[in-house]
């Protein structure tokens, strides 16, 4: 889930970064509105190969709706061709690309020029560009790094424009808050594990993995959990998960302890999406 922050830097005038003067003709009142409201800044998760990856892109439209202006007019606070700097604050991972091919691996860029992707539609060679900020919107003012993280952990990125008066700065500060996962090696038969998961999660819902892509249900026979205000033993069977009175383990508690039967031979990866 991606949060934003945004600040004037320097005392400067407003910037037409994805905010549209409410007169503009390009723009139906609702488009203008939900640009207002929106943060010029996005993010893109991609898995591929096992590898995490994350584009950071930065959208831009004129006063008047427009990256590149119709034919005959100019505008008076042109976003095309603006440089863009991008800034890894916080959180692993390295720039491996840009959508200018201006910078190599590091943990910043600068000077990423926007394009119109219109333009770069209509191009031999076209680079990668993303879905705009309104849809339907037929050219957009882009500009994008693409982050390699080897944690998909969460990254804070500081994206950094000039006014357009030219005399100043405008910051963005966007976070993306992914979950950690943890890896944990189950062995037949038993296993004493301790729940880095979400507090009061469902073990069934545990048991399917992190973002419920690696479910391992089908080889767990039993999960116990030691219930101290009871001096009792509670337990989960996934195979009686229908069967009333069957289970009395309700809730994984963060940082408790519980025991996990598999059905073997071999140990089986439970991967947790780990809470801050």
């Amino acid at each position: 889930m991606p949060r934003f922050f945004s600040a004037l830097v320097r005392g400067i005038a407003l910037l037409p970064v994805a905010v549209v003067s409410f007169a503009s003709p390009a723009l139906q009142t609702g488009d203008q509105e939900a640009l207002a409201a929106s943060s010029p800044v996005d993010f893109v998760v991609e898995n591929l190969d096992g590898s995490q990856f994350v584009y950071v892109v930065f959208h831009a439209l004129d006063r008047d709706g427009f990256c590149s202006p119709p034919e005959g007019a100019v505008s008076l606070h042109p976003v095309l061709d603006i440089p863009v700097d991008f800034v890894i604050e916080a959180g692993d991972g390295v720039i491996i690309e840009t959508s200018d091919g201006s910078a190599g691996f590091g943990r910043s860029a600068t000077g990423v020029k926007t394009f119109s992707t219109a333009v770069n539609a209509a191009s031999a060679s076209p680079v990668r560009a993303f879905a705009p900020l309104v849809t339907g919107l037929t050219d957009e003012c882009q500009a994008w790094i693409k982050v390699s993280q080897s944690i998909p952990g969460p990254l804070r990125v500081l994206v950094t424009v000039p006014s357009d008066d030219g005399a100043g700065e405008l910051t963005f500060l966007a976070d993306l808050e992914r979950p950690a996962t943890i890896d944990v090696t189950l062995n037949f038969r038993w296993s004493l594990v301790t729940w880095h998961g979400a507090d009061t999660a469902t073990p069934a819902s545990a048991l399917l993995g992190a973002g419920g892509t690696s479910d391992i249900t089908g080889k767990v026979t039993a999960l116990y959990g030691w219930d101290a205000a009871t001096q009792t033993w509670r337990a989960y069977f996934p195979a009686g998960a229908g069967v009333p009175g069957a289970n009395d383990l309700t809730a994984l508690r963060a940082g408790a302890a519980y025991w996990v039967a598999i059905t073997g031979p071999g140990p089986v990866t439970w991967s947790i999406a780990e809470t801050p």
